[in-house]
């Protein structure tokens, strides 16, 4: 009788743990909905860390090469400034985004936590379509900043200033522009699901799955 009770016990807990229960407590759906959202928001706060330590390196390349260049202003100088304001952009965005997804509590009320997750949701969208969408723009900047570093050499130097704005403001605009006019005509006829689609790669993969995983939680809490 004894074996069997410990048996039975071993069973329970092996039971619980299967259940993702570590601390004796049966876990309930809704408790399971609230573990998976706080990992997930987690992982939301370490990419804002992530894209703040990539900002810190990019202004630092960009401020690096404009600096040198404080006595002849050129092509390359531009290159480096503005690569060192995309920098500080990404710092800014990325802090204004981790302050968000740390003040998100998956116990707190569901409009409380659907207020930071709208400001958020807008802080990504503006990270997306400024910094995102403006390499269109700055991959040539960019390259010439690296180039720079690397091999201390000036890769714009034979370009000249109007090919270096034609390359530029035409791929920017190509690129940019298509991809906003498609997310307005999606919109515009009806393809809903392709626009929500665009915003999305804006926002990043691990917004939308802590969004998914909030939406879960509220869900159980409103039954």
């Amino acid at each position: 009788m004894t074996e069997e009770l410990i048996m039975d016990a071993d069973s329970l807990k092996a039971a619980m743990a299967a259940l993702g229960d570590r601390n004796g407590v049966l876990a309930l759906p809704g408790t399971i909905a609230a573990r998976k959202a706080s990992h997930r928001v987690d992982a939301l706060s370490r990419w804002q860390i992530v894209q703040i330590g990539a900002g810190i390196v990019i202004a630092l390349a960009g401020g690096t090469v404009w600096s040198d260049l404080l006595a002849q202003p050129g092509l390359l100088f531009a290159s480096g400034l503005l690569i060192n304001l995309l920098g500080v952009g990404m710092i800014a965005l990325g802090v204004a985004g981790l302050t968000h997804a740390q003040q998100i509590d998956v116990a707190a009320p569901i409009i409380e936590t659907e207020g930071h997750m709208a400001r958020l949701h807008r802080i990504k969208l503006v990270s997306g379509w400024v910094l995102g969408a403006s390499w269109w723009v700055l991959w040539l900047p960019c390259m010439a900043v690296a180039v720079r570093l690397l091999w201390g050499a000036d890769m714009l130097a034979p370009i000249g200033t109007s090919a270096w704005l034609i390359t530029t403001l035409v791929s920017g605009v190509v690129g940019w522009a298509g991809t906003w006019g498609l997310r307005r005509w999606a919109f515009r006829n009806g393809r809903v699901h392709l626009a929500t689609r665009i915003d999305d790669m804006m926002t990043g993969r691990a917004f939308r799955e802590a969004q998914r995983r909030l939406k879960e939680v509220a869900r159980f809490a409103a039954d």
